[in-house]
């Protein structure tokens, strides 16, 4: 604020009883800091000595500061604008694999006691003789298969729900282990994998999408290595 000298007439700049226009806003968002600056602003020039005014280029200079915070929110808001869109879209995209089976890695295999299914080995070195074997809940061996050379990643095969005498078993919940010998002589034991169909595709709290399979595992969808079909 300024005062009159009675000497003079001149205005004189008394900071001792110099007032803000307002009261600054509280909040931190960035229309809340774009209003409080433009107070602060008003303020500063309102109430600037007169001999000594404020700095054109500190005026400009903070003026482009608050340009920048406020271009670097709006492009906060837009980029997660952009997120949200894309993982709905690839939320739907994910929907249209409903009834498709991923094979995920695990020992539990659920025969529903008619159709076969398809089972995977993965392995980090080359073996050779390795063997796939079938036990029960129970830990009874229903089956055993040879299923040759496994080089290393993947590779697939077919439990037809029979037991080592060529009969189909009951539905129910049984167990895989395979196991084979690498180039050393060393018997090794690759991972397990078991594929089921997709009966539902929801969103996880991250966004992604989570697929539960109809022999009742859910696995995230971004965790699956190999589909089927």
């Amino acid at each position: 604020m300024t005062t009159t000298s009675p000497m003079s007439n001149i205005p004189v700049f008394d900071p001792s009883v110099a007032k803000t226009t307002g009261s600054a806003s509280s909040g931190t968002s960035a229309a809340d800091q774009t209003q409080n600056f433009l107070k602060l602003l008003i303020a500063q020039i309102q109430n600037q000595d007169p001999m000594a005014p404020m700095d054109a280029s500190t005026m400009t200079a903070q003026m482009s500061q608050l340009n920048m915070v406020s271009s670097m929110s709006n492009m906060n808001t837009s980029m997660t604008a952009m997120l949200n869109q894309m993982q709905s879209v690839n939320f739907m995209n994910q929907a249209s694999l409903i009834g498709h089976s991923p094979a995920v890695a695990g020992n539990s295999i659920t025969f529903d006691g008619k159709n076969q299914v398809i089972l995977g080995a993965n392995a980090a070195n080359p073996l050779s003789s390795a063997v796939a074997t079938i036990t029960d809940a129970s830990g009874n061996v229903i089956n055993s298969a040879s299923i040759g050379t496994i080089g290393i990643g993947m590779k697939n095969f077919a439990w037809d729900g029979k037991d080592s005498g060529g009969n189909t078993v009951a539905a129910g919940i049984y167990s895989i282990s395979i196991k084979g010998t690498n180039t050393t002589g060393v018997e090794e034991y690759p991972t397990a994998y078991v594929a089921s169909p997709v009966a539902a595709v929801s969103k996880g709290a991250d966004g992604d999408s989570l697929l539960t399979l109809i022999d009742g595992r859910q696995v995230n969808a971004s965790k699956i290595q190999q589909w089927i079909n």
